[in-house]
């Protein structure tokens, strides 16, 4: 008996309902899983276009981890140091045929200088304007000469130190002193009033060259110790600190010396010197005192107290 086939219309329309909830479901799936990605692109997008590194935290295992916090190092600042002047090295015993000075400095061994440390000031013009902290000292330097009896046209350079620069020229834009004046009106006094007005200054073009201090390097450290190798003799012993002018030329600001220095062969002259900063403006720079130490505590080593 054939085998008769029959049509069935409620199981037909069961079996399409079914097949359509299924390509529904995977549409869903589809795009539950590419809204993360595309989340995760645009997030991405941000962390670039903020100049934002994320590093990822490596787990013990050795795979990346995602969702780590960025770590940030900052490296610290360099320290800026004081400045010091710093003595030559010298070998224990002087030079063969030579004396050894030794100059010790007394004191706190500190000096400074001033933004117009001028020593002679011209007087103020009537109806001038008087500048505050107007800057003339564009650096310094710290020297010990001798001059040999007998021999004046020749003098010896012991030590010079560098330069500090205390001041730099600078365009007036970039030293934020640029102004430009505008319209002023009448300025109205009462009757019998004889005050006198102030007089305005100048306007600044942003192209004038204008001076920049430079407070850190105003002040300067001294060792507690220097020595030089000299001829046997006796000397002129000077010590000076030189100041730079706004003409760029050197002249004498703090300054001491000490006649009738001996010095003999492998033997050791010790000069007592004083550097002292004192209150407000006061400095002390002086040489006070020369003796030719002991034979016995002339051997290697710090000079005799």
């Amino acid at each position: 008996m054939p085998f008769a086939m029959t049509h069935n219309p409620r199981g037909n329309l069961a079996h399409k309902r079914a097949a359509g909830r299924s390509r529904i479901a995977r549409r869903r799936r589809n795009r539950a899983g590419r809204v993360p990605a595309l989340l995760w692109a645009a997030i991405a997008g941000s962390v670039v276009a903020l100049g934002i590194v994320a590093v990822p935290a490596v787990s013990d295992s050795g795979a990346a981890t995602s969702g780590t916090p960025p770590v940030t190092v900052e490296a610290p600042a360099p320290a800026l140091r004081p400045p010091a002047i710093l003595a030559s090295p010298m070998p224990p015993s002087p030079a063969p045929d030579k004396g050894r000075l030794v100059l010790m400095i007394g004191g706190n061994r500190r000096w400074c200088t001033f933004p117009d440390d001028r020593i002679v000031r011209p007087p103020e013009k009537p109806g001038t304007v008087q500048k505050r902290n107007e800057v003339y000292t564009f650096g310094y330097r710290f020297t010990v000469s001798a001059v040999k009896r007998g021999q004046a046209d020749t003098p010896l350079m012991l030590f010079e130190s560098p330069v500090f620069r205390t001041a730099s020229w600078l365009p007036a834009s970039k030293a934020g002193l640029s102004r430009k004046t505008g319209p002023r009106g009448p300025i109205v006094l009462p009757e019998g009033d004889r005050r006198l007005t102030k007089a305005s200054e100048p306007p600044v073009a942003p192209e004038t060259l204008v001076p920049r201090w430079q407070e850190e390097s105003r002040c300067v450290t001294l060792p507690e110790r220097m020595d030089f190798d000299l001829a046997p003799g006796t000397y002129d012993v000077y010590v000076a600190f030189d100041i730079l002018n706004r003409e760029n030329s050197w002249m004498h600001r703090s300054t001491g010396y000490l006649t009738d220095v001996p010095v003999e062969t492998a033997r050791r002259t010790r000069l007592d010197g004083l550097v002292n900063l004192g209150a407000g403006s006061e400095r002390q720079v002086d040489i006070q005192s020369s003796a030719i130490e002991p034979e016995t505590s002339a051997s290697p080593g710090a000079p005799a107290p």
